[in-house]
């Protein structure tokens, strides 16, 4: 019971739950409303995020940030031995950062040691829209105490955050909580959503916003009753593009289930009756943080709702999840006449061949000489084009003028026709292998592993290996295991894979095997380039009796 209490204030309330429920006024009218939300679903598909962000642990407040900066927070143990542990001592909430590229999520990282500070446990945080400007929530990690929490500021400056400092009193009202802080830039003044329990609301945990001009917070003012209720209202997202309000609230009154996400129209104190958005965004579990990527209008979640239909009782911790609108999608047009296509599958992917896909230095599972790893070609890959802006850095150090620019747009282009145009061509051939033996085809392939001379020879062999066995188990997750029962020696239909490790006994002599000379044995295109595996050959035959 501890952790659990721990786990709400943490993830998402940072009060105590108490408030009653408002009195009916249309029971009848109500229920019927309920049912219909219920049973009503959105055209929007909703999905977890993947390992690379959702543990067995909580992730929450997730948010896309314009330059593909995914922001989010994790409570989690601060080490593998803390899982049987006492509470406080040994857990955290941290802000953590991944860049969303094409090839997925690459891995979290700590978005700063300044902002992560040990003493508390730091979580949903907002920035302005330049970017430069945080706020976040901590709260203060006292074992044995009820936990408050208050609003902290950094600013970005020279690419790194400035050391947190507490927000005023007239935010941080003493002897009360205030968290989940959310900044809308204006045009003459900037406002702050928030969350707080501090006195004069409508319930135990309210809305409330504060007027940000000249470097200079107003007192807070109460988001108001079209908003706030007797219960508990949370996580305030406001779409500045539609002038709209999203939040959560555990009215029972109003909510199919645990906390619901609402919205309303409007500004500050002024709204329209809100609205719950439906289903499946909502669900019988807690459904908060709902946010809004100002690109495409799409955006992430958070829900305790149960991994998989049969484990309904699995609502222990939170994930991500993420969804995406289909009102755009149409039947396609009807043909008045279909041409017979004449090129074979077979042939189509043949004409992909070679397919390249490149590593960063000593990727996957370095300092290791296992021929095997867990990683999934896609995560690897997502990792390394994280890395660009260090390549462009270290490729271009000790250089200047026209040639550092010269040196930068190398790297660039390397990355973008090269690096990611090879996973474009494997999606499309995986795509086509698939199409191909669920015909009834079976399917041989041949994959070539290769490595840069920075190590021993029998240590890029084995990381050559690992290089294949990545792809290998990128096809094995491809699609929710598409490809696993082509892969089964049993199978009629058979998909097999031949492995040619390399290692570096095929690398150009021009390239660098000096340690010490990093930018020429790790960050050149030449060491770049050798640092791959190749699918070069796709061979079909009958195995069916």
């Amino acid at each position: 019971m501890r952790i659990m209490r721990l786990l709400v204030w943490i993830n998402c309330v940072m009060g105590v739950l108490t408030g009653a429920a408002q009195p009916a006024t249309d029971a009848a009218e109500r229920q019927r409303q309920l049912d219909y939300i219920r049973h009503d679903t959105l055209p929007v598909e909703v999905k977890p995020l993947p390992a690379e962000i959702n543990t067995s642990f909580s992730e929450y407040n997730g948010v896309m940030r314009p330059d593909s900066l995914f922001v989010f927070s994790s409570l989690r143990p601060e080490s593998s031995e803390d899982y049987g542990e006492w509470f406080e001592p040994f857990w955290t909430t941290r802000i953590y950062t991944s860049r969303l590229t094409i090839g997925g999520y690459s891995k979290p990282e700590s978005i700063s040691n300044l902002v992560n500070d040990n003493k508390f446990y730091n979580c949903n945080f907002t920035f302005n829209d330049a970017g430069d400007l945080m706020v976040f929530t901590r709260c203060l990690r006292e074992s044995g105490k009820q936990l408050q929490c208050s609003l902290w500021r950094s600013d970005r400056r020279g690419g790194h955050w400035s050391k947190p400092q507490a927000l005023n009193r007239r935010i941080n009202l003493p002897g009360t909580t205030t968290t989940q802080p959310h900044w809308v830039d204006g045009e003459e003044y900037d406002v702050m959503y928030f969350v707080s329990d501090r006195p004069h609301g409508f319930g135990e945990l309210d809305i409330w916003y504060t007027i940000y001009k000249n470097n200079h917070f107003d007192d807070p003012v109460n988001a108001g009753s079209a908003v706030n209720s007797g219960d508990n209202e949370i996580t305030p997202f406001y779409d500045a593009q539609r002038g709209r309000l999203y939040f959560s609230t555990d009215c029972p009154e109003v909510s199919i289930g645990g906390y619901d996400v609402f919205y309303a129209d409007g500004a500050l104190s002024k709204w329209t009756a809100p609205a719950n958005i439906g289903v499946p965004i909502n669900s019988a579990a807690n459904d908060i943080y709902y946010t809004v990527n100002r690109h495409n209008g799409d955006g992430y979640f958070t829900s305790n709702r149960p991994k998989r239909p049969e484990d309904d009782a699995d609502t222990c911790c939170t994930d991500l999840y993420t969804y995406h609108w289909r009102y755009d999608e149409l039947p396609p047009p009807a043909e008045d006449t279909v041409e017979a296509d004449t090129v074979t599958v077979a042939e189509r992917a043949t004409m992909l061949l070679p397919i390249t896909l490149y590593f960063h230095n000593d990727e996957p599972d370095p300092h290791t000489t296992n021929t095997t790893t867990t990683r999934n070609y896609r995560n690897t890959l997502a990792d390394y084009i994280a890395l660009k802006e260090t390549y462009q850095t270290e490729y271009a150090r000790g250089l200047r003028g026209a040639d550092a620019d010269r040196a930068r747009q190398r790297v660039e282009r390397f990355f973008a026709d090269s690096v990611e145009n090879g996973f474009r061509k494997l999606e499309e051939f995986s795509q086509l292998l698939l199409s191909d033996l669920e015909a009834g085809h079976s399917v041989r392939i041949t994959v070539c592993g290769f490595a840069s001379p920075l190590h021993r020879a029998d240590y890029n062999l084995a990381l050559s290996k690992r290089r294949i066995a990545s792809f290998v188990n990128y096809l094995r997750e491809y699609r929710d295991g598409a490809f696993l029962p082509y892969l089964r020696e049993s199978a009629v239909v058979r998909l097999v894979i031949v492995e040619e490790p390399e290692g570096s006994s095929m690398a150009s002599k021009e390239v660098s095997d000096n340690p010490n000379d990093r930018r020429n044995s790790v960050y050149s295109i030449a060491a770049s380039v050798e640092r791959k595996i190749q699918v070069t050959k796709y061979e079909v035959w009958d195995t069916r009796p």
